[in-house]
């Protein structure tokens, strides 16, 4: 457990001196759905469901693009190109240390922004999220998939510098499974979208929050939401399971000669 702690305390400084991924991580997913709650507490009709529901998609898509998936990948690049992952191999560190340690801050973020924004929600007049543990389910296992997925995007990335590039299919693919995006979509596309990874995310924050996986609607009720949360849960574990299972045959240690 020292090893772990010394590892993320490193982590934590060395994210405190980048003030670029320290940005990305921070201020990227908290400006626009701040914005959003603000000035959807000034219409007419206050601060309705649908206007919350923006919001909160925005800030998960930022936090776990951003914050957990991007900075991670960067890091992980970053490390494996100065021979950082390759030398801690010979101490005593165990492989599951090293990958877990750049995580970590990510993770304590992920629950910091996520009181900060759920706070403002409620600041602002927004509803008492339905059931917590569901919300909460959402941002960590959404940061453990994302996290997952970095480490095979990993894989094939040089450097930070590439990541820029090898990013792209995975932004996308979250960008694909946004709300906005589903509502407009042929049921038989909507229907492939719900077993992105971003798509178990979102349903999985609404079931938590209003009580529905489509804001506005009458929520079914604390009990109920567990029942519903099945399928998102199971796509999301079967994205971690799969992502983990690639990542341990296909990970580098070290640059390519």
């Amino acid at each position: 457990m020292s090893t772990m702690t010394a590892l993320s305390r490193a982590e934590f400084t060395l994210l405190g001196r980048n003030r670029v991924l320290l940005f990305n991580a921070i201020v990227m997913p908290l400006v626009l759905p701040i914005v959003l709650l603000i000035i959807g507490s000034r219409g007419d009709d206050g601060l309705t469901d649908a206007a919350v529901a923006a919001a909160l998609e925005i800030f998960v898509l930022f936090l776990l693009v951003f914050m957990v998936y991007y900075n991670m990948l960067s890091v992980y690049a970053t490390r494996r190109d100065e021979l950082v992952l390759k030398r801690l191999r010979t101490g005593e560190s165990s492989d599951l240390q090293i990958l877990m340690g750049p995580a970590v801050p990510s993770f304590v973020l992920t629950i910091a922004l996520g009181l900060i924004v759920g706070a403002v929600v409620l600041a602002f007049g927004g509803p008492v999220p339905t059931n917590v543990l569901l919300v909460a389910v959402a941002l960590l296992g959404g940061a453990a998939l994302f996290a997952a997925l970095a480490l095979i995007t990993s894989a094939f990335t040089r450097n930070a510098e590439a990541a820029q590039i090898t990013s792209l299919p995975v932004i996308l693919l979250a960008m694909a499974g946004s709300s906005l995006l589903r509502d407009v979509l042929p049921d038989s596309f909507s229907r492939a979208i719900d077993l992105t990874p971003m798509a178990a995310v979102s349903d999985l924050l609404n079931l938590g929050w209003f009580g529905t996986t489509t804001p506005g609607d009458p929520s079914i009720g604390f009990a109920a939401t567990f029942t519903e949360a099945g399928m998102p849960v199971v796509v999301m574990l079967a994205w971690i399971i799969g992502s983990i299972l690639i990542a341990r045959t296909h990970f580098r240690w070290e640059p390519r000669s």
